[in-house]
């Protein structure tokens, strides 16, 4: 049995507590210098919310200039198209909240919620990315909604998304 002198098991804990106190010192910094460097969740939000705003305007000036030429499947289209984009900006700020909270549940997007809400008002379901079933039973669709609908949706999605 090897015995340790005094000498060496003092050195041994000062060399051990030394280190001890640089783990902590350098965690605190890292931590520190993560959070200089990444993006909090509300920033990301506001960015990519201010974002899908700034598209949906530019669908807005498309629906007026182009809405008495556009037929039904066009409007459909559009509206489909509109949604495929806000489920990746959700899609994005959840992969955002995923990365820093991995232990909490995200709260309810925005973009997500109001799109869903108001899209409704027209009969067009958000995460089914089509016109609503209507009934219960032997289930049909709602009318597609008409260019002017789908005008006056974007209109109040991006009043509410500002």
């Amino acid at each position: 049995v090897t015995c340790v002198s005094r000498r060496h098991a003092s050195d041994a804990l000062v060399a051990f507590a030394c280190m001890a106190v640089f783990v902590a010192w350098f965690g605190q910094f890292a931590t520190r210098e993560a959070a200089m460097t990444s993006p909090c969740y509300e920033d990301e939000e506001r960015r990519i919310r201010l974002e899908c705003v700034e598209y949906l305007q530019e669908q807005i000036q498309y629906l007026r200039r182009e809405q008495e030429n556009m037929s039904t499947s066009q409007t459909s289209d559009l509206v489909r198209d509109m949604c495929q984009k806000a489920g990746d900006y959700a899609t994005e700020l959840s992969d955002i909240w995923g990365r820093n909270n991995s232990a909490s549940t995200a709260p309810p997007i925005l973009i997500e919620t109001v799109l869903e809400d108001e899209l409704g008002k027209i009969g067009w379901d958000f995460h089914a990315n089509r016109v609503q079933m209507v009934g219960t039973c032997c289930a049909g669709f709602a009318k597609p909604p008409s260019p002017s609908q789908v005008l006056n949706v974007l209109t109040a999605v991006c009043a509410r998304l500002k």
